[in-house]
């Protein structure tokens, strides 16, 4: 056989392993069947087109609304292993969390986390569920759209004088001023509202969330609260009921001013593809402060 007819036949052989590789792949992934165990992640495969992949899901997941046709497998902490058995899936998305990985590993299951403290993990976890589930472009779609929103904001905020300094109430007791709970520096929460002109004045503080008390508070040079209470009715009467839980500290500018901002919508603590909408909302109260003075 001369060369150029080997060389020929072996160019068919590698066309028809490759053809026979991608048909396998394509089939694969085609049929993979995925539970997600956290409501960021189940957002992200259905904004990638993939929600025909998810067989099961937390009973958090409640967005889109197409989630809620999904079968549920517990909670978060409170896991149906035995209904994820039953469900067989190909893959199982998380947040991390060692005890879940180990007992699902053990069951022989593959486990894929996802991150999402940050902007960039965010980011790089729609990234990773795009490779995972075959929906490489559209994953890269999705993360240029979102990085083009933030560009957005922060080229709003190069018009800002100085950062306006504020607080990220991720917890706090009904009607009082206990147990409150701060976002520090580095949470996606902080990293949004300093990209759209604002500074979070407990940035200093090493860790993403952190208990205060009214004289942590009282030391701190606050223009703006913004608190994030997911299930809080967003009846204007019980919001400015809430409001007025702040009077105690009427020393601080944010309360003197009425500068006081609660957001009822689950979104805004779901990090994932709506944080976009976070951005938004805090452009708009930047805009409403400036607007003001």
């Amino acid at each position: 056989m001369n060369s150029d007819r080997r060389n020929k036949l072996l160019l068919g052989v590698l066309i028809f392993l490759l053809l026979c590789y991608g048909s396998t792949f394509g089939a694969r992934s085609s049929k993979l069947r995925v539970i997600s165990l956290s409501p960021h992640i189940t957002e992200i495969i259905f904004k990638l087109g993939a929600g025909s992949h998810l067989i099961g899901r937390t009973d958090f997941c409640a967005y889109p609304p197409a989630a809620g046709q999904v079968e549920s497998v517990g909670g978060y902490l409170n896991i149906n292993f035995e209904k994820i058995v039953r469900l067989e899936p190909d893959l199982i998305m998380q947040f991390p969390n060692p005890e879940n990985r180990r007992k699902l590993e053990d069951l022989d299951f593959e486990v894929l986390d996802i991150t999402n403290e940050t902007i960039d993990e965010i980011l790089n976890g729609i990234k990773e569920i795009g490779r995972a589930l075959q929906k490489v472009p559209e994953a890269q779609n999705l993360c240029e759209n979102i990085r083009d929103t933030l560009n957005i904001a922060s080229k709003m905020n190069r018009r800002q004088i100085f950062p306006l300094p504020a607080i990220l109430v991720v917890g706090r007791d009904r009607g009082a001023l206990g147990n409150i709970y701060l976002a520090g520096s580095r949470t996606y929460l902080s990293e949004l509202w300093e990209l759209c002109g604002g500074i979070n004045v407990f940035n200093d503080i090493d860790m993403r969330y952190f208990s205060v008390n009214e004289e942590d508070l009282l030391k701190r040079d606050i223009w703006v609260i913004l608190e994030f209470h997911p299930g809080w009715s967003s009846r204007e009467k019980i919001i400015n009921m809430e409001k007025k839980s702040w009077s105690l500290l009427n020393q601080l500018k944010a309360v003197e001013s009425g500068d006081i901002y609660i957001y009822t919508d689950r979104f805004y603590v779901i990090p994932g593809p709506r944080i976009t909408q976070v951005a938004i909302s805090f452009m708009k109260v930047i805009q409403n402060y400036n607007k003001n003075q």
